[in-house]
């Protein structure tokens, strides 16, 4: 039987996240809101927003004209941490309600005010996915059919799993692969089939690439004019005209390609300053 004074308090605590979330961003709520978002009683929405005003002293003006409290210029967030994407799929959705929440796929064919660039979706079976996520979980070996870019035909391959990684936009297994005796990044979306892993798997060497972290640091491209670097620099939130990114080396070239830099085509050696021309 399950704790029903915990699923109280979480429901409890929910309502008056909307409450914050609902004067922070769309600049607004009353009592009709959670009525209407939760199916509550009067009394309740009223004693939700008593108690959302005990937590937050600061954060909410009522307007008596409008009949509704208004969240104030400078108001904190104390029970979540403010998120764009989480307005834009509260508040600018279509809906039957302001908070429904709609996926990118649903929104990127609305008339409002938000646009998605809407990309194909790139993955494996659930089978393929399940059959690879438990080899990296208990370290076992796994047997593939995967297709390459490379021209060679359709082809089983044993592979040694031992990490997942996403370049932004699409997922990858990191593993030793047998045939070609090397560590190898094989994209999921790729894998055709694969069989139940059962084999503890015995890794040949250390996936140096993996556990060694670079330091890469970025920078206004010098050419630019002054007001060009201030602009970049804020658009990437540097300090000092740096931004220093933290990441493993099997990752970089997956790192800059995102940001649409230069990847280093398997060179270990990397300028110590990225420079950015946009």
């Amino acid at each position: 039987m399950g704790n029903a004074t915990n699923e109280n308090q979480w429901a409890a605590m929910e309502r008056l996240r909307f409450v914050e979330k609902s004067a922070f961003w769309r600049g607004s709520v009353n009592r009709q809101d959670l009525m209407t978002a939760f199916g509550l009683s009067s009394a309740q929405a009223t004693s939700d927003l008593q108690k959302f005003q005990e937590l937050s002293p600061k954060a909410l003006i009522y307007n008596l004209n409008r009949k509704r409290y208004e969240g104030a210029p400078d108001m904190s967030c104390v029970l979540h941490e403010p998120s764009l994407e989480e307005a834009v799929a509260l508040f600018l959705g279509l809906g039957p309600a302001p908070w429904k929440t709609l996926t990118p796929t649903e929104a990127a064919g609305n008339p409002g005010p938000v646009a998605w660039v809407t990309l194909p979706k790139r993955t494996a079976t659930a089978a393929v996915l399940r059959a690879v996520f438990q080899a990296v979980l208990h370290g076992l070996r796994l047997r593939v059919k995967y297709q390459t870019m490379s021209g060679k035909p359709v082809a089983w391959r044993w592979i040694m799993p031992h990490a997942l990684g996403h370049d932004g936009y699409r997922w990858h297994v990191r593993c030793w692969s047998e045939s070609g005796e090397h560590w190898a990044d094989f994209v999921l979306s790729r894998i055709l089939e694969a069989e139940w892993p059962t084999e503890k798997a015995v890794l040949p060497e250390t996936d140096v690439d993996w556990d060694t972290w670079e330091e890469l640091t970025f920078a206004p491209h010098p050419k630019l004019s002054a007001e060009q670097r201030e602009t970049i620099a804020a658009d990437y939130g540097m300090e000092g005209g740096r931004l220093t990114l933290r990441v493993r080396r099997a990752m970089v070239d997956y790192t800059l390609a995102h940001l649409r830099l230069p990847m280093r085509s398997g060179n270990l050696e990397v300028a110590k300053v990225i420079e950015i021309k946009r």
